[in-house]
């Protein structure tokens, strides 16, 4: 069966809002200066790994890809985590 192309949009375009809203932890940027961290996250919960998988992706991207200092927001990620997870699962999109 074919991806639904509008679903699957809408998907990726409500996993940025709640980057942008719930994390951003470099402050104010573009929408698009996480699509990169969306598409990782989508293909991470499309592929049914845990919440702590989550986590640990949204600290390796703060921590190692970003290079901010400081200890992990670890409260900010369940936030972000807890609203990926009120999405429902990719699987509506086949």
């Amino acid at each position: 069966m074919a991806i639904d192309k509008r679903a699957l949009h809408g998907w990726l375009a409500s996993i940025r809002e709640i980057l942008s809203r719930d994390w951003c932890p470099i402050g104010d940027c573009p929408a698009s200066e996480y699509n990169t961290y969306r598409n990782d996250l989508a293909a991470l919960i499309h592929g049914g790994v845990n919440n702590d998988e989550l986590l640990r992706y949204l600290e390796w991207a703060e921590v190692e890809n970003m290079g901010l200092k400081g200890p992990f927001n670890r409260e900010r990620a369940l936030k972000v985590v807890s609203a990926l997870r009120a999405l429902g699962p990719a699987q509506h999109l086949h």
